[in-house]
Order: C-alpha cells, then structure tokens, then sequence
C-alpha cells in the first residue's frame, strides 16, 4: 500500500501544516468508496490519518471533523501521514 507507513520513504521530509478537517467521500463510484477525513489547508487538502493507522479501520481524527488542527508529519501521495497533531484554540 502506497501510503503505508512502513512503505514510507526515508527521505520524506516531515513537515507542519494547519487546517480544518472535514469529511468528505474518497473514492467515489470505486470499490474504495468510504467516508474520509481530509485536512484542508492553504497547501491543497490531503486524506489524513494517524501515521501507523490501519487504513481500513474507522479514522482516529474523524472525531475531530470541522475543527482546526495544526498536524505534523509527512505527505505520500494523496494521504498526510500525521505523527502529531493538537487543536487549534
């Protein structure tokens, strides 16, 4: 799986980024449509989850949705990959 953890490339540079989650459906008309949590930023949005997540389990961070956090890790692909984030006040 592309956006794997453990199929992450060393060399991928960690960086933070701020924005809001929302939900919306990745993957329309495929076998892998579902409900995901994207992290839109200034940047581009990006499906986000907890670096290490299993992807076909339910989304950590959809708890979260339509609040601003600021997330640190890194990008493959489509999907930030996030080590760390916290709740913008």
């Amino acid at each position: 799986m592309s956006a794997d953890n453990s199929n992450r490339d060393k060399n991928s540079p960690f960086i933070t980024l701020t924005g809001r989650l929302v939900l919306r459906t990745f993957g329309k008309h495929s076998k892998s449509e579902h409900l995901g949590v994207f992290l839109v930023t200034d940047q581009g949005d990006y499906l986000i989850r907890p670096s290490g997540a299993n992807p076909f389990m339910p989304n950590p961070l959809m708890p979260l949705a339509g609040k601003i956090i600021v997330a640190t890790g890194c990008i493959e692909d489509y999907v930030f990959l996030a080590q760390t984030w916290k709740e913008e006040e």
